[in-house]
């Protein structure tokens, strides 16, 4: 199974204000798709490629026959607009990329989309994902609104909502592990199943779009939101069984 991961890194830089000077620190890379990444690369059949934000600007697949490379493409905490990157010489004209992610799935592919201050609306709308033609696929409906997120510092306990279906029926008395943030949704498009809430609000959902399928999980996978994921010690086996499920193995 040949996996393309996009997000879920940052550049952090610092300005200092020393009087009347100001310098700034050189920049250090934030590699919050290590855990999953590091998860795919142990697992037996799959094949995972990674794309940091830059990257995903000038190497995500320009055509549907390029994309369906690919058993399966996981969006996690990424902008809109990085899959819209307009400045460049060759954008306009250019393929639509979002376009492109709709066709993938609607022709057989798989989509697993999680949150993030850059997924879904995210932090004061600067995901903006609300409105696109990714947002069709989805098996979730994205709110229209600022901003989307909930932070839960001290930690929220998810409560799985179906046990029947493969990507919860292995999950032990335990359940889903702690969030420490989501994105809230509108609520559920079409025939999508929930699986999982947090605070009452959708956490994990399952769906389908033309001849391919979708999976929703509105917290992280990463460090952060995701430091309960992380620590989990099925972490490697539930994205696993996503994977499964969503590319048709299960």
């Amino acid at each position: 199974m040949d996996v393309l991961y996009v997000g879920d890194y940052k550049l952090h830089a610092s300005e200092f204000q020393v009087g009347a000077d100001t310098f700034k620190q050189f920049y250090r890379k934030v590699k919050d798709y290590e855990p999953l990444l590091e998860a795919m690369e142990g697992m037996d059949g799959v094949g995972p490629d990674f794309l940091d934000a830059p990257d995903t600007m000038t190497d995500f697949p320009r055509s549907l026959e390029d994309l369906r490379q690919y058993d399966a493409l996981i969006v996690s905490d990424l902008s809109r607009g990085t899959l819209e990157p307009h400045f460049f010489d060759d954008a306009i004209p250019g393929p639509n990329l979002l376009r492109i992610i709709k066709e993938y799935v609607e022709s057989g592919g798989a989509l697993i989309y999680c949150g993030g201050w850059m997924t879904f609306q995210g932090y004061q709308g600067n995901g903006n994902w609300q409105g696109t033609l990714v947002e069709e696929v989805l098996p979730t409906e994205i709110k229209p609104v600022f901003d989307d997120r909930v932070e839960r510092p001290s930690g929220a306990d998810p409560t799985v909502t179906d046990h029947s279906h493969p990507l919860t029926a292995d999950l032990g008395e335990g359940g889903l592990p702690t969030v420490y943030g989501y994105n809230e949704v509108a609520g559920l498009r079409g025939d999508s199943e929930l699986l999982a809430t947090v605070n009452g609000d959708p956490l994990l959902v399952a769906g389908e779009f033309g001849e391919g399928r979708t999976v929703a999980y509105t917290s992280d996978p990463g460090i952060k939101w995701g430091y309960g994921m992380v620590e989990w010690s099925d972490y490697e086996g539930f994205w696993q069984n996503a994977l499964e499920w969503v590319t048709g193995e299960t």
